[in-house]
Parts: structure tokens; sequence; C-alpha cells
């Protein structure tokens, strides 16, 4: 069966007659030649033609189908570099890469045929990873029917160009919300909630001989009053921001953080010494830090003493 296609845009105009293989083959070059013609012929055109005419004569009858899927969508959209191509496609599979740079070369750049080399080039320029086989990943895409190996060698090396299937599955490719990187929230440091300090009782730390410390309204007056507490009644020498942070909130249910913790160890000065084990930070009571939560205690007790007849 002899076909014959006709193809008018403007003042442009293809025509090729012959059988089904010969025609899609000849009509693949026109249109991976079309922006360069459109170019010569219309400088200022800044969109892609649009096909006024297409013909297709069949001169001989045949039970076999015409050749069809002419595709009259054309448009190539304009992309500033590769980068920016790949990250607006953000294809979710490096053999749709692949074909996606190769959409690049053929129909953004103009080059075509192209090599392995040149989409070699097009990963380093746009700063990723190549793949640990490109020339695997054209194979499946000339599978598909998305590329096409040309007949000539280019700088000695084989050549391809893209189909018309794979322009259209690049025009069209959008990527879902699956392939969409999705950035991550930093991650925050956890705080232990653990200390071995919950494991004493209330009972142990003899509250009576003190103050109550939820009455005490700086933050720091009960700092040192749990610190003494605790080191009076169990001997406790070092606290981590962590015990204190644990006491605080299970022991006597008032609000802690690390941050309020480190402030007042870090205002304290001399009250408190530090020591540092593992990259972990541990604070005692120094006898200036003791002599103000027995002061604290003393002041607080004479505040709310109330006398009896």
């Amino acid at each position: 069966m002899t076909n014959k296609l006709r193809i008018k845009l403007g003042t442009i105009e293809f025509e090729v007659e012959g059988d089904s293989e010969l025609i899609e083959r000849e009509r693949e070059q026109f249109f991976s030649l079309l922006p360069t013609a459109i170019n010569a012929v219309s400088p200022v055109v800044s969109t892609g033609p649009q096909i006024l005419e297409v013909v297709q004569d069949i001169t001989e009858a045949s039970g076999t189908p015409a050749l069809t899927n002419i595709s009259s969508n054309n448009n190539i959209n304009s992309y500033d570099s590769i980068a920016t191509f790949l990250k607006i496609k953000s294809f979710s599979k490096e053999v749709e890469r692949v074909l996606g740079v190769a959409y690049f070369l053929d129909q953004i750049e103009d080059i075509s045929p192209f090599t392995v080399k040149d989409i070699e080039a097009k990963y380093t320029e746009a700063r990723i990873s190549k793949p640990k086989n490109i020339s695997d990943a054209i194979n499946k895409n000339i599978t598909k029917g998305y590329l096409g190996e040309s007949k000539e060698k280019k700088d000695g090396l084989k050549s391809f160009y893209v189909l018309t299937s794979g322009i259209e599955w690049c025009q069209d490719y959008t990527p879902s919300e699956a392939t969409t990187p999705v950035k991550k929230s930093p991650k925050s440091r956890k705080v232990a909630s653990e200390s071995s300090l919950l494991n004493i009782s209330l009972d142990e730390l003899n509250l009576e001989k003190y103050c109550d410390v939820s009455s005490l309204e700086k933050f720091i007056d009960q700092l040192l009053v749990v610190m003494l507490i605790y080191s009076r009644e169990k001997g406790i020498e070092y606290f981590s921001y962590d015990d204190i942070v644990a006491v605080f909130k299970n022991k006597f249910r008032l609000p802690a953080t690390e941050r309020q913790v480190q402030y007042s160890f870090d205002k304290g000065g001399t009250m408190f010494d530090k020591k540092t084990e593992k990259k972990r930070a541990f604070h005692k009571l120094l006898s200036s830090g003791i002599k103000e939560a027995e002061r604290i205690v003393a002041q607080h007790n004479i505040d709310n003493f109330t006398p009896t007849n």
C-alpha cells in the first residue's frame, strides 16, 4: 500500500509518499526540523505553529488501515534551562528523566540527533547525578516507541531522536502528588522525659521541711528550691536539663522547658557549678546557690506564717 502525506504550515509545506514506515520516519524528521524552519521564515514567531492543513491520500485501496495519529499539537514550552525543565517536570523514574533530557535537547535546544554524551552533558549542566546506564534507559524508551535510533552516527557514536509519541508524552506529563517532592520539616531534638529522679517519691523528699514550690513566682526561685530539696534529702549533686524538666512536670506539676532551665543556669552565675559528660551538661548548687535557696524558703515561710491565738 502506498500512502501520501501532505502538511501545510503557513508558507511551509511538507509532502511525502510511500509506505507507512517511510512516512512515519520522514514525518519525525520534519517535525524535528520544524522549529528551525519557522524561525527562518518568521523570526517573530514566539509560539509553536498550528497545523493549518493535514492531507493524507491513499492511492491504493487495501484492507490495511492508513497511517493515523498525526499530531496537531506541536507547541513547545519555553524553559530557561535544563535544571528548570527537570524541576518543573519532576519525573519520577530515571527512564522518564532520560527521555525528558532527550526531549529538551531535541525540541528546546534543537539538537537532533543527539548522543549519550549529549545527555550526560545536560545532567552535568543541571547539576544532578547521572544514571548508571543511560544507554539502557534510551533502549527502554526506544522499546516504548518514544525514541528512535538514527541511521547515521554522530561523532562516531550512535545517535538518536525523539519520536512524536515521545514529544507528546513529555509535553503532557505532569507530576502527580506522589512524585512531587515534599519538603520535610526539620526534626526537633527530642528531650528525654525520663529521669532517674522520677523513681523518688515525694514522700521521700520531706517537703514539709521546705516551702510550696508551686507558690513561688519566679522560675529561678523554683529551680533553686527543687535542687536544694533533692540535694539535701537524696544527696543528688548534679542535675541535667532533662532531670529538672522531668521533676518539674511529673512531680511538682509545674511547666518547664529545657530553654528555661538553660537560661536560669546561665544567668545564675556563681550559684551553680557546671560539668559536661558525653556532650551533656550537668549543674549543681554551689554554696551561694544553697544560701539563696535557703533564704527563699525562709522568707516564704515567714510571709506565709499565721500566728495562733
